[in-house]
């Protein structure tokens, strides 16, 4: 059991153990296949509706589980650990419930959420755009005007998980004629088989492969008034910590994934001439040793997080979140690079999960917000600065 279990009540924990289970007897086994084919896993998704998971954060009040944060993370981590691509890519799901208990109307959240629970609806957050960074201030030029009773939404998009997996795209577009981000920023929730949408297959990468994060151009896509999701500029100012929560249970899966393997890897080698496993070597025992503490210090980041959020200032809430962030995407890759180490040659071999886990962990150090500007948030905020995470243009 690791430090995020044990704050937990008896009714969470069992969401806790379906999720291990689910990770372990399907999502591990698939894993490889899903990064070597470059492919949404589907077959995980399919497992999450049947298991109720899919709905992690949807209030119970429309069916869902209604998690609070210690217990998101501590599932996704758990869903992480056995396919990476899945648990990144289900942190962008639930990030869009989030958004909607925001900021959208009654009406929608019935919608769309028991959609969720009843048909096994998936969101995507179709933010990113090329030319722009979340490193700086983010511009939205994905374009939307008004059309009748409804509107036409025209622009390109870059970096858009779950692409080919979504059923619904929560879209960030900018209203045409506005005079700045507060009047125009506007969210809509577009289906994903609407036409006018093109799906540009573009994601080839070294790691996070599954999340199928290819680009996307709206061609003059209609747009119903219904599904504007909130007022121009409306999620401005929320609660937008969903993302980078999330981003540090993901890479806490993958750190634990690459930690478990080594430690099993220790316990069962031994080479020729050797009368115990290498695990009995002072070396390894050192090497493990470490390991451990480097995902200690992500864990206890991470359980922080997940039982402070919501009771925070926005400093606060800014400070240790960078902080987490960090400690639990250089965990991952630290792990993963040092499990490779520990193995030698063999942790090399496409056989041995570390060089999947290397792969995906180089993601976490440049998602947003990239390591290097949660070093300068943490540091202006340490200082007495202001800081911010993410700003818009």
């Amino acid at each position: 059991m690791s430090s995020l279990d044990t704050q937990l009540s008896p009714e969470n924990q069992k969401w806790v153990d379906l999720a291990e289970k689910l990770s372990r007897e399907k999502f591990a086994p698939l894993a490889k296949t899903i990064d070597e084919e470059a492919r949404f896993p589907t077959e995980n998704y399919a497992d999450l509706a049947e298991s109720g998971l899919l709905a992690l954060s949807v209030p119970k009040k429309f069916g869902g589980i209604g998690a609070d944060s210690l217990t998101y993370v501590t599932i996704l981590s758990k869903i992480s650990k056995g396919c990476a691509a899945t648990g990144l890519t289900f942190n962008m799901h639930s990030a869009v419930v989030d958004f909607m208990l925001q900021i959208a109307s009654p009406e929608q959240q019935e919608h769309y959420f028991r959609a969720v629970v009843e048909d096994g609806a998936i969101f995507s957050s179709i933010t990113s755009e090329p030319g722009s960074s979340f490193r700086d201030k983010l511009a939205v030029r994905t374009a939307i005007k008004k059309d009748g009773e409804g509107y036409k939404l025209e622009g390109r998009k870059h970096f858009c998980s779950l692409s080919t997996g979504a059923t619904y795209y929560f879209t960030w577009s900018y209203l045409d004629g506005a005079k700045n981000i507060q009047e125009g920023l506007l969210n809509v929730m577009v289906p994903s088989n609407r036409d006018g949408i093109e799906i540009i297959e573009d994601w080839d990468t070294i790691g996070m492969r599954g999340t199928v994060s290819h680009s996307m151009h709206f061609h003059d896509v209609a747009v119903n008034a219904d599904e504007v999701i909130g007022e121009p500029g409306g999620i401005l100012g929320k609660d937008m910590s969903i993302w980078s929560l999330g981003y540090t249970a993901v890479y806490i899966g993958i750190a634990e994934a690459a930690y478990e393997f080594c430690v099993n890897y220790a316990k069962k080698t031994k080479f020729r001439g050797m009368e115990n496993s290498i695990a009995h070597s002072e070396r390894i025992q050192r090497q493990i040793g470490e390991m451990s503490m480097l995902i200690e210090n992500a864990r206890r980041a991470t359980e922080k997080l997940g039982m402070l959020r919501g009771n925070l200032s926005k400093m606060e809430l800014t400070f240790i979140l960078n902080q987490a962030k960090y400690l639990a995407t250089e965990a991952a890759k630290e792990l993963a690079e040092r499990g490779i180490r520990l193995c030698g040659g063999q942790g090399l071999l496409r056989s041995f999960p570390l060089e999947r886990h290397l792969r995906d962990a180089m993601a976490g150090l440049v998602m947003p917000p990239a390591n290097d500007r949660c070093l300068e948030t943490v540091g202006k905020i340490a200082l007495g600065m202001e800081a911010k995470t993410l700003d818009f243009e």
